[in-house]
């Protein structure tokens, strides 16, 4: 087992990563809370695959476990889902020494750190992220938000888990598709500030989805170490924080385009906003063709998309472009967006034109 401690003034928690750790899930736990029961929000599917071995690993620690499912996707990640989830554990009698264990991907992830966050004024959470996308992103670093019909993840807030848990063994039961769409997110860290990392998944990507163990924790390791970096700096997303955001706000506007559907996960839309803000690079001088090139050859040939779905390609370049400005960094409707200069080298660019913005959806759709 790694343990990474993410730490500042503020902040200040683990996160373990191993393979089998959910047979010492409730030891592990244990040191986290106040008192003998913890409340595990998780959905249908996780439930089923874990929830007989989770409650033995906390019956053992001598913990309780209320197990508490609820539906989610990403038109169900809302904040009435947060208001009926809080229903829920009122009905149970949270107090302020209950945590809440958020056990799933990042929509259940999101929710229950939002949840908590707000029930009682806070309450101490964990997160047990079973995705390779929430494993390497949304479970560190204190991010928790819901969609609302302005936009994805617009209501929200700041606050921290008392612990990250990542064991790499539920990784085996994700389609393969799930597991490429955690892949954007591994591939941003390199991109944005690790060119030996990116280098790494050049030579061992394909480990990673085909199931190696020791590749995949040698990866989600240096994401997290990234990204924590990144937040002790910065924790509320004030300055380099926004760098985390490559390829996300070109993402969250195909995704909202798509009305949310299955067709294009979160991952893969991240990866398409990633070759378009490199484009974007490209196209304004920051960066080369030849950086350009080594990144879209690795998305190909990891398996990941390069190009717009062919619905949201259709839509006007205004469409499009007024989808990108409803993003939570746009101020005056003056889009900010993370580019690159090279790999390993991005940076913040504020102020950006839309008539820049359609250039590009002109060059990428014609």
């Amino acid at each position: 087992m790694k343990t990474i401690r993410l730490k500042n003034n503020q902040i200040n928690y683990p996160i373990f990563i191993g393979s089998g750790l959910y047979a010492d899930i409730g030891k592990l736990c244990k040191q986290y809370i106040d008192k003998d029961r913890v409340f595990i929000i998780s959905d249908s599917v996780v439930s089923t695959l874990y929830k007989p071995e989770i409650i033995r690993a906390f019956k053992t620690a001598k913990v309780k476990c209320i197990f508490i499912s609820i539906s989610v996707n990403e038109k169900k990640k809302n904040i009435n889902t947060v208001i009926n989830l809080s229903n829920r554990l009122f009905s149970y009698n949270v107090d302020r020494q209950d945590t809440v264990i958020a056990f799933g991907g990042g929509i259940i992830g999101d929710i229950v750190g939002l949840t908590a966050s707000i029930v009682l004024r806070g309450i101490k959470y964990i997160q047990i992220p079973t995705t390779l996308l929430s494993q390497v992103d949304s479970s560190v670093g204190g991010k928790t938000g819901v969609n609302n019909i302005y936009g994805k993840n617009l209501i929200g807030s700041f606050y921290q888990p008392q612990a990250v848990i990542i064991d790499t063994d539920v990784l085996n039961t994700l389609p393969k598709r799930e597991l490429l769409s955690g892949y954007a997110e591994i591939i941003k860290y390199g991109i944005i500030k690790d060119t030996i990392f990116f280098e790494w998944l050049q030579k061992n990507g394909k480990k990673i989805i085909e199931g190696d163990t020791a590749a995949r924790i040698h990866a989600i390791h240096k994401s997290c170490m990234n990204k924590s970096k990144i937040v002790e700096e910065d924790e509320k997303e004030h300055g380099i924080r926004a760098l985390l955001n490559l390829g996300h706000t070109f993402g969250h506007a195909i995704e909202s385009l798509n009305g949310f559907k299955k067709s294009v996960v979160h991952g893969e839309a991240v990866a398409i906003g990633i070759i378009l803000a490199v484009r974007l690079s490209c196209i304004e001088g920051y960066t080369n063709e030849t950086t350009f090139n080594k990144i879209i050859t690795h998305f190909k040939e990891i398996g990941l998309p390069t190009q717009l779905p062919k619905k949201i390609a259709k839509l006007t370049a205004k469409n499009f472009v007024s989808e990108m400005v409803k993003d939570k960094k746009t101020i005056n409707k003056n889009i900010t967006l993370i580019l690159v200069k090279d790999i390993g080298n991005a940076f913040i660019k504020k102020g950006i034109s839309q008539s820049k913005l359609i250039k590009l959806h002109k060059e990428i759709t014609t």
